[in-house]
């Protein structure tokens, strides 16, 4: 069985392999940016094998923030989420999760609603005034899209205890979430030549997971 070193190792790799791609001539993103680099974290975070490793090293940090559900703006952060959400069941905490969308639904009995969330335990709903949320995202450029899942979460009356990301890229969009007191983390990020790298923080609770007793 491989040690979770191992695995971060796997992980980094198939970043590399499958998600950056080095560009002759810049391309812009999905921010309005200019790179000589383009990073497509979905053919990672939508691969089983890929996204159980990235639940694996989120959740810890997710649930050490006291969230009590897990979501952002979908489509990048919904994968992602049910992966944390399996890794935090295997430590035997059940994290619900909800998405939201860029516009509210046009159609069905909750046409206006922006957030679509799962069943809470107490059969109340899962997004509501003080719940306790952790916001994921599987790039972090500016932050437009998780910063979107901040200000829907916010608009719902919750508190936004974490934004989370798989590759923060060069620009430093975590900052921003920084400014305005909200903690920001991430897996890996990358610098202005598209090299990965590993976060110094999972570094060490990585570390800390292989010397670890086993369960």
């Amino acid at each position: 069985m491989p040690t979770p070193l191992e695995e971060l190792d796997e992980l980094k790799a198939a970043i590399e392999q499958h998600c950056i791609s080095i560009v002759a001539e810049p391309v812009q993103l999905n921010s309005g940016g200019w790179s000589n680099y383009y990073c497509d974290s979905k053919l990672v975070t939508l691969h089983p094998v890929y996204a159980r490793l990235v639940g694996k090293f989120m959740a810890p940090a997710v649930l050490a923030s006291g969230a009590e559900a897990v979501g952002g703006l979908a489509t990048g952060s919904i994968p992602i989420s049910g992966a944390v959400a399996d890794a935090a069941l295997n430590l035997g905490r059940v994290l619900p999760t909800f998405f939201g969308r860029p516009a509210a639904k046009d159609h069905g009995p909750a046409a206006k609603a922006t957030i679509s969330a799962a069943a809470s335990a107490d059969g109340g709903p899962l997004i509501r005034p003080g719940r306790r949320v952790a916001i994921v995202e599987d790039a972090v450029t500016q932050g437009g899209a998780a910063m979107q899942a901040v200000k829907l979460a916010q608009g719902a009356g919750c508190e936004v205890v974490l934004v989370i990301c798989l590759v923060e890229r060069h620009e430093g969009g975590g900052a921003r979430f920084r400014e305005i007191g909200v903690p920001f983390r991430r897996l890996f990020y990358t610098c202005e030549d598209g090299s990965l790298h590993i976060d110094e923080d999972l570094v060490r609770q990585v570390s800390a997971m292989a010397s670890a007793p086993p369960r």
